[in-house]
C-alpha cells in the first residue's frame, strides 16, 4: 500500500502535517504577537509609582463597546491586577519570547506550505521550527512558574495546551522522516 497524498510526489504525512502547521501557525503567530503586544502596552502604561488609577469609562466608549461601567471596572482591576502581580523582569521576559515565538509560528506557515508541496528539506526544516516552538513553550512555562498565582492561572494552561501540539508535530515530523527513509 503507497501513502501518498494528492501528488505522485507528496507523502500524506507531509500533507497533513503540512495543513495542520499552516493552521496552527497562523493561530500562534497571531497569539505570541498579541501576547507581545499586550506586554509592551502594560509596561508603557504602568506609572512609576506602581499605583494604578482609578477607572475612568467614558459613557461613550461604554456605549461604543457595548459594555456596562461595572464591566469597565472590572477590566481595568484585571489589568491592574495582572501589572501588579507581574515581577519586574517577568513583561520583557514575555515579550522577548513572545516575539522569537511569533518569528517561528510564522516559518512555520512556511513550513507547512513546503511539506503540503513536498520538498525533502521541508521535512529536516519541520523538526528544526517545531522544536524551536516547543523549546519556547518549556521558557515560557519556566518564567509563569516562577511568578504568583494570578499570572500561572492565566498562562499556564494555554502554555501547557500549545507545548502539547508542538510535541505532537514534532513526533508527525520525525515519524514521517522515519517512514519516508524507510520507503
Amino acid at each position: 500500500m503507497v501513502s501518498e497524498g494528492l501528488n505522485n510526489n507528496t507523502p500524506a504525512w507531509a500533507s497533513i502535517l503540512g495543513v495542520i502547521a499552516i493552521m496552527l501557525g497562523v493561530f500562534l503567530t497571531a497569539v505570541h504577537g498579541n501576547e507581545a503586544m499586550k506586554q509592551a502596552v502594560i509596561v508603557e502604561h504602568m506609572p512609576a509609582s506602581g499605583v494604578m488609577p482609578e477607572a475612568d469609562c467614558p459613557p461613550e466608549e461604554l456605549e461604543e463597546e457595548g459594555i456596562s461601567v461595572a464591566e469597565c471596572e472590572y477590566l481595568i482591576e484585571h489589568v491592574k491586577g495582572m501589572a501588579l502581580s507581574a515581577p519586574d523582569w517577568f513583561p520583557s521576559a514575555q515579550m522577548t519570547l513572545a516575539g522569537i515565538g511569533a518569528i517561528l509560528a510564522f516559518i512555520s506557515i512556511i513550513i507547512g506550505g513546503a511539506l503540503v508541496n513536498y520538498t525533502p528539506s521541508a521535512s529536516v526544516a519541520a523538526v528544526a521550527v517545531f522544536s524551536g516552538l516547543a523549546i519556547v513553550d518549556l521558557l515560557q512555562f519556566a518564567a509563569v512558574v516562577n511568578t504568583g498565582p494570578t499570572l500561572r492561572e492565566v498562562y499556564l494552561g494555554g502554555i501547557l495546551l500549545w507545548f502539547v501540539l508542538h510535541l505532537m508535530l514534532l513526533v508527525g515530523a520525525i515519524a514521517g522522516r522515519h517512514t519516508q527513509a524507510n520507503a
